[in-house]
This record gives structure tokens, sequence and C-alpha cells, in this order.
């Protein structure tokens, strides 16, 4: 059995899938690792691979006119991104740039698109992980222009928690959190602010720091 079987078995790409069509695209795929801060691909390129994250992490990206970045979404282990253009043949919609080193399991086009003709339950589990990601990107939207750069920030290390974090009675702990400039790229603000902004919910009893663990005090927040 190919190695990578239990890494595709945990994509929720595939989950409706069986052992043998696991097996069938494992043989499909190929694993390359990239280091730390490398662009796979950029906006604008044409899409002909889908990639699944064994090991790492990656940050979909993109570019003000000035510069800037601005973090749309952050995908780690057993996550998937470049599926889109595979589906409507547009080019690359963002840029994709690893935050750690990762290693990355490659499916191509022409074998992705076997698959989602081969096996229509694929299809259904792109258009419900589509929607989850359009209905993500519609609150983020809804963030920046509702919420204070507080309540910005504070929702932002709140999803985190909720992704990857540990909940402990009315505390949400989020170990190896993300940067002050991440936070600033992902909340539309500088890391000036993010650095005020943190300060003010520590002296609150919102949120306590060490180093790049956050603790979320669930009990004291009201948005």
């Amino acid at each position: 059995m190919n190695r990578y079987v239990d890494n595709i078995k945990s994509v929720s790409l595939f989950a409706a899938m069986k052992d043998e069509q696991i097996e069938a695209i494992s043989r499909i795929t190929m694993l390359k690792t990239f280091p730390k801060n490398y662009m796979i691909f950029q906006e604008g390129e044409r899409g002909d691979a889908l990639f699944i994250i064994v090991k790492g992490k990656v940050k979909v990206l993109l570019y003000g006119e000035d510069g800037r970045e601005y973090i749309l979404d952050v995908i780690g282990n057993s996550g998937f991104f470049g599926e889109l253009s595979l589906i409507d043949e547009l080019p690359r919609s963002a840029n994709v740039m690893t935050v750690e080193e990762s290693d990355l399991l490659i499916i191509r086009r022409s074998d992705f698109m076997r698959l989602l003709m081969d096996n229509p339950a694929i299809t259904v589990n792109i258009l419900k992980i589509l929607s989850r990601r359009l209905r993500a990107a519609d609150e983020r939207i809804k963030g920046l222009a509702f919420l204070s750069v507080e309540g910005r920030i504070l929702k932002y290390l709140m999803e985190i928690g909720e992704e990857s974090g540990v909940k402990v009675k009315d505390h949400l702990v989020i170990e190896k959190g993300p940067t002050q400039i991440e936070i600033a790229n992902s909340c539309g603000c500088s890391r000036e602010t993010v650095s005020r902004m943190v300060k003010s919910m520590i002296e609150k009893g919102i949120i306590s720091v060490r180093k790049r663990s956050y603790t979320i005090h669930t009990s004291h927040i009201s948005f």
C-alpha cells in the first residue's frame, strides 16, 4: 500500500471515497518538499495541479498596489489548495507561499479531472468545501467592515483557536500562534496597531500572551 494513503484519507475532499479509490489516488500523487517562504504559485498563473499538505503550513495571500501583503487564509496539515483553477480553468486567483518547510502531495490536472469523472462524490465534497470557504470569506469581509480593529484581531485569533487550539473550560489556548506581522496582514492593519491592541486586550483580561502562545479568556468576550 502507498505510504501516502493515510494522508489522503484525512483530507476532507476525499472523505467519502472507498479504500480502493484512495489507493488509486495515492498512485497518481507526487511528493515534493518546499522550503520556508517559497512561493508555490502566483496570482495569474495557469492552474495545473492540486496540492495536499502532508506536513507544514502555507498562506494564501494577495498583494495590494503598494506591495502590502494581505493574508486570506492559512492552511495546515491535511488541508488542500489549488482546486479552483483546476475546475474553472481560469488563472490562479491568489498567491500561495509556505509559512514553514512543507511536504506537499501534488495531483496534476489531467489525473484530477479523471477522478471527478469517475467519482461524483468528490465533486459534491468540493462544492461543500468551496461553500464553507466562501462563507468564511464573507465573515472576514463583514469583520473588516463592521468590527473595530481590536474586534478584528480578537475574532481572527478565535478562528485560529477554534481550528487548531485547545479548549480548557473558559479558555482557548493557541500554541505557536501567528506573529504580529501575520495578524496585521490578516486583519488589515499595521504591526504597530496589532501591538497596541494586544497590549490593550491583555490589560482588559481578554487574552494572555507568552511569546507566541495566546490564551483567550472567552468569559470576558462580548462582540
